[in-house]
């Protein structure tokens, strides 16, 4: 997996509180720290998220295509089929969400799936659920699915 960070400098402007280089003010209470350090007033402050990224569109271990939306995942897999490329669905739970999974079973084919999905324009041209906001409906899907 790839590990990714997100940097967000801000200042130390008051016991606790951390103002953001775009206006916004956290406080060790948000982030729930259990010993917050003595820091002067006025002291530069960098907040760092660090995340594992993980490859669900590139064929790493022949998976080719995730979305939280079984639906989406079923039609896609069947439209796969019709296109005689070999293709599991499998499910992986991350943590309140469950992530439904195609995987590629011929490696060959592999290129040829992820093309289809979401890099040919003449193909599904589909883009991640994670691309919109928690709940919102995958767009390019439901576009695609119309016709």
């Amino acid at each position: 997996m790839v590990h990714k960070m997100i940097k967000i400098n801000g200042k130390y402007v008051d016991v606790g509180k951390v103002e953001l280089e775009s206006g916004e003010t956290i406080t060790w209470e948000q982030l729930k720290l259990k010993d917050p350090p003595l820091i002067p007033y006025g002291s530069s402050i960098e907040v760092i998220f660090s995340f594992e990224e993980k490859d669900y569109l590139l064929g790493k271990d022949g998976i080719v295509w995730a979305t939280y939306d079984k639906r989406q995942a079923e039609i896609i897999q069947t439209t796969l089929l019709t296109q005689n490329i070999a293709v599991e669905l499998e499910e992986e739970n991350l943590g309140n969400h469950n992530l439904f999974l195609l995987r590629v079973t011929e490696k060959k084919e592999m290129q040829n799936a992820i093309d289809f999905i979401w890099k040919s324009p003449g193909g599904l041209n589909l883009t991640p659920d994670w691309h919109y906001r928690k709940g919102e409906e995958n767009k390019s899907f439901e576009r695609w699915l119309s016709g």
